[in-house]
């Protein structure tokens, strides 16, 4: 499942693979900077709906007694539209939901901070038949919830990470007066602080931000996920840009897939430096493999880094030398265009602007070292010494080799698509076109004539498949045929091509229509909850 802030994401999931996408509107949402209106909402669910993908709507603040009827209006619209299900914190809203639309499925949200089986019974209760698992479970700890409920699990597998329980931490309301719950946190955990132990300032050389946790990473454990039988794996980052949504949603879409398939991960050091250049505070699978706080929180950057490329070795009056990590250098050198930060933690106050700039020279000195150029005044290399980090905060290859998913002249992920034909000699073509991922989404299209006798050449099933597989820059693939054939029946090719394009303008009108669902009047629903209930 991936994150959308608005378009661009969106189409971004959708071309790498996601199977489902969730997003916030306007109003009721823990992300207030990025959504969708509600008057884009229909147009947002057609779009995933032709592509297979579903919609998850974040309905997920607390909200005011003044809001409720504002809120009641939201989930009916949104039921209206044909999200797949909603993201809710609020359990009045749980059961305001059930009332207003009883078919709408509701989802737990992580911040209701849902650690045990128990919460999650009682979360059922208020309707909900998916539970969004706190991030500061172990998979050891998930396992066990497994086994002792039958609701569907969730969890984030990839983002950043709050440094209290998400929905609990109240520091941006009592320091700024910016409620996080409604989207507006000011990151308070991402500032540098001072440690005070006895009543004595303590040294922390490079380790200011002391409340900043890592990203979490779990490519490496996606084998164990998918065993452990969660039913959702979720990327955090509707704050990220589309090219963060489209690398981190494929490499776990291939490793989703290979776990299924019972095959071995087949990610490399490449794809991992990627995933780490496009947005990362420090990867790591933190709370899923146990509780090791001194990996979650380094406290060197509260910020995105990129890359670890090496360190300075030297200053020179208009170069530096950097030696370089083998394990990054080999598989992603250094090269003209990467923009780069000297990281100068261990010596200069967190509150001074970083010195980085854009290589524009490379020339390698010995063995793993290399001197690096810069435009005219592009640094002050007096703001740099030995010993500083190097890191890659922009690689200009990364916008290449993600431009296929973000800037896609046609649909890049396919849904795979089976026929089932019907070829009687003397009867009308018969064609059964169904989704095999979504085997209840099917059409049927027939010839307006009776076949007649082959005169030289007959239907077969690999002609069949060729014509019919042709379906060029469509959402769809297929994947199999099945031909039920009596007699010497004559199909040309012009009569296939004609079925094919009928068949996909039938499946895309299927998926883009909305399901139907029973909603009740909001103000109504709201108006009788409102009164007293009769013991």
């Amino acid at each position: 499942m991936s994150p959308a802030g608005y378009w661009p994401q969106l189409h971004a999931a959708i071309e790498a693979g996601a199977d489902a996408v969730y997003f916030g509107l306007k109003h009721f949402t823990a992300r207030a900077k990025v959504g969708f209106s509600l008057e884009e909402l229909p147009e947002v669910m057609r779009t995933l709906h032709r592509r297979g993908a579903k919609g998850y709507i974040t309905f997920n603040s607390l909200v005011f007694d003044s809001e409720l009827a504002e809120a009641a209006q939201s989930l009916a619209a949104i039921a209206e539209a044909g999200a797949d299900a909603i993201i809710v914190q609020d359990v009045g809203i749980a059961q305001l939901a059930r009332q207003i639309a009883p078919g709408l499925e509701i989802h737990g949200s992580t911040q209701m901070s849902i650690t045990s089986a128990e919460g999650i019974h009682l979360a059922q209760q208020w309707g909900v038949s998916r539970v969004v698992l706190a991030r500061e479970l172990s998979l050891e700890e998930i396992g066990q919830i497994r086994r002792q409920t039958d609701c569907e699990l969730e969890m984030f597998v990839h983002g950043a990470l709050c440094v209290s329980y998400s929905g609990q931490c109240f520091s941006s309301e009592a320091w700024g007066g910016r409620s996080a719950n409604r989207g507006q946190c000011a990151q308070a955990c991402r500032l540098p602080y001072e440690l005070m132990v006895d009543e004595q300032i303590k040294p922390l050389d490079d380790a200011r931000y002391l409340l900043s946790p890592g990203d979490l990473y779990t490519l490496p454990q996606i084998p164990q996920i998918v065993q452990v039988g969660v039913s959702a794996l979720k990327i955090e980052g509707r704050y990220k840009d589309a090219n963060y949504v489209a690398l981190t949603t494929a490499a776990y879409r291939k490793a989703v897939d290979e776990a299924y398939a019972g095959q071995p991960l087949s990610f490399s050091r490449s794809e991992e430096i990627q995933l780490e250049q496009v947005y990362s505070r420090g990867l790591g699978p933190h709370f899923v493999n146990g509780t090791n706080h001194q990996t979650v929180v380094l406290g060197r950057s509260p910020r995105h880094r990129g890359v670890l490329m090496g360190r300075v070795v030297k200053v020179l009056s208009d170069r530096v030398r950097v030696a370089c990590d083998p394990a990054t250098g080999t598989v992603a050198p250094l090269k003209a265009g990467d923009g780069l930060v000297f990281d100068a933690a261990a010596w200069r106050s967190p509150q001074e602007t970083e010195e980085g700039g854009r290589v524009y020279q490379v020339a390698p000195k010995g063995k793993d070292e290399v001197e690096l150029q810069f435009a005219n005044n592009a640094i002050n290399f007096g703001r740099i010494r030995p010993g500083d980090w190097v890191w890659r905060s922009d690689d200009p290859d990364l916008e290449r080799v993600v431009r296929p998913l973000t800037q896609a002249a046609g649909p890049v992920h396919k849904q795979p698509v089976r026929v089932r034909a019907t070829a009687h000699e003397g009867e009308p073509l018969l064609l059964v076109w169904s989704l095999v991922e979504q085997p209840q989404v099917r059409v049927t299209v027939q010839s307006a004539e009776a076949l007649g006798p082959a005169q030289n050449r007959a239907l077969t099933p690999e002609f069949l498949r060729e014509q019919l597989g042709r379906l060029g820059n469509t959402a769809y693939e297929l994947t199999g045929v099945e031909l039920d054939l009596r007699g010497q029946p004559f199909a040309p090719s012009s009569l296939l091509n004609h079925l094919r394009r009928e068949a996909v303008e039938q499946l895309i009108e299927v998926q883009s229509r909305p399901r139907p669902i029973v909603i009740n009047d909001p103000l109504r629903v709201l108006e009788a909850a409102k009164k007293p209930q009769r013991s």
